[in-house]
């Protein structure tokens, strides 16, 4: 406290036992210089100082959607052109382009989004499309019925170049929305 003032030196906000001088310049917070943040229009309290989410990274409902729909549909028809073809030894090459490929349409359609959020949308999303929708699109065409869920897993048990090929697929499509 200063001499002659009757004013206690105000304390920050986050450690109550230090005091200062400084004041938060959005808010008007206290702030002492171990939580204070520098920022070019003057010294911020850690809440006001951190910066936005730039928009690239914001999902929106909208776009989350659009993007789960394009990477679903066309890892489904990858899978199922990969279960009819019976690619073999070419899924390890097919498999990272074909991701790739995915990840960028499920990008474009969703306004070029990436970033974690949209790897793990194009991740979950073409894991569905390979692994369960490819093989039921496959039973429908060729057998004109749906596959339960143990006769889609025994199919893809029995074709191991196939999983090689989804793994991969998978990894493209997050490599490409990253």
């Amino acid at each position: 406290m200063a001499v002659g003032s009757d004013q206690e030196t105000p304390k920050c906000a986050r450690h109550p036992n230090v005091e200062t001088g400084l004041r938060c310049a959005a808010c008007g917070t206290p702030i002492c210089p171990d939580c204070m943040v520098e920022t070019p229009v003057g010294m911020k309290c850690p809440d006001c100082g951190r910066l936005p989410l730039p928009s690239i990274y914001r999902l929106t409902p909208g776009t989350l959607l659009i993007a789960v729909v394009v990477a679903a549909a066309l890892s489904a028809v990858a899978a199922a052109l990969a279960l009819v073809l019976r690619l073999g030894f070419l899924a390890i090459f097919l498999g990272p382009f074909a991701g790739g490929l995915i990840g960028e349409a499920a990008s474009r359609a969703a306004g070029w989004k990436r970033g974690p959020a949209m790897a793990r949308v194009a991740a979950i999303s073409s894991a569905i499309g390979l692994v369960f929708l490819g093989p039921q699109i496959v039973s429908a065409l060729i057998g004109g019925r749906a596959l339960s869920v143990e006769e889609s897993l025994s199919l893809l048990a029995v074709r191991p170049f196939f999983l090689v090929f989804a793994g991969l697929a998978v990894a493209g499509a997050v490599w490409r929305t990253r």
